[in-house]
């Protein structure tokens, strides 16, 4: 099977294109920038990962990738949608640019670059596409609410479109990692410009839910757990829709099923609070 992995510079992309060619695959990992490939072409040695050139918000790249596998192997078999972006501070204090880079990235790149694949997919009758999402796309917490929207969004459109090409062979699927020990909490930390204001009225939320993010951080899994988990969804004929993971993800999907509204709320309150 071929697949192409978007994000694949470090965390759950780049662990996703080594495993599944590891398992047999061949890969097309997909970079921002192809300068930054080293970490990459380290990890996979001989294995059959290929580097490409693949920002999702550009339209020419991702029609390129796409022409290029289907050139060689006649369609995408697999897309995993793994390229993202955070963005953390409170709703008023966003700017619009800031909110649809956001989304540019997490959402209407996803959605093209698999509107790209999904012809063939559906003219040789299989393939899986695979969104990463998040646990994020089940509940929102304070001042991640703009990344909490855009991946429900990713959630939503995820699940109308399994009904749609279900039919066609092709499985769409959501992968909901909780806290993973990613390049999300370093490297790709990215929190609102006004966010950070002495003065902001928000200031004591914004420092609680960096004590709790630095938390999330010491007790965060192993990213290859992620990682293996999409390798084991490309060799399922059926997977599941829903895919949560981590530790906190069952716990917390329970108490959001099991608490009436009011007392959830007064859980998260509470550990917010403690932050």
């Amino acid at each position: 099977m071929n697949v192409l992995i978007t994000g694949c510079r470090s965390g759950f992309g780049l662990l996703a294109a080594v495993s599944a060619a590891r398992a047999g695959h061949t890969v097309y990992a997909g970079l921002r920038d192809l300068s930054s490939a080293g970490d990459l072409r380290a990890a996979a040695g001989n294995l059959p990962v290929h580097p490409v050139q693949l920002d999702v918000t550009d339209a020419e790249q991702r029609d390129a990738v796409v022409a290029e596998i289907t050139a060689k192997h006649g369609a995408v078999d697999a897309l995993v949608n793994n390229a993202g972006i955070g963005l953390g501070g409170p709703l008023e204090e966003l700017t619009e640019a800031e909110l649809r880079k956001l989304f540019e990235v997490n959402f209407f790149g996803l959605w093209a670059l698999t509107n790209a694949v999904l012809p063939g997919m559906r003219d040789q009758g299989r393939g899986h596409i695979i969104n990463v999402s998040s646990m994020a796309g089940r509940m929102a917490m304070p001042c991640l609410g703009a990344y909490a929207a855009t991946k429900h969004a990713v959630t939503g459109m995820s699940e109308a479109l399994r009904h749609e090409v279900r039919d066609f062979g092709v499985q769409v699927v959501v992968v909901e990692p909780g806290p993973y020990k990613t390049d999300i909490f370093g490297r790709n930390r990215n929190i609102a410009a006004a966010a950070e204001r002495a003065d902001s009225p928000y200031a004591d939320l914004v420092s609680r839910m960096d004590r709790l993010s630095v938390k999330a951080e010491k007790s965060a899994g192993d990213a290859q757990d992620v990682a293996d988990r999409i390798v084991d969804l490309l060799a399922n004929d059926s997977p599941p829709f829903r895919n949560p993971m981590g530790a906190t993800a069952l716990p917390r999907i329970l108490a959001r099923w099991i608490l009436p509204p009011r007392a959830f709320e007064t859980l998260i309150r509470t550990a917010i609070k403690k932050g």
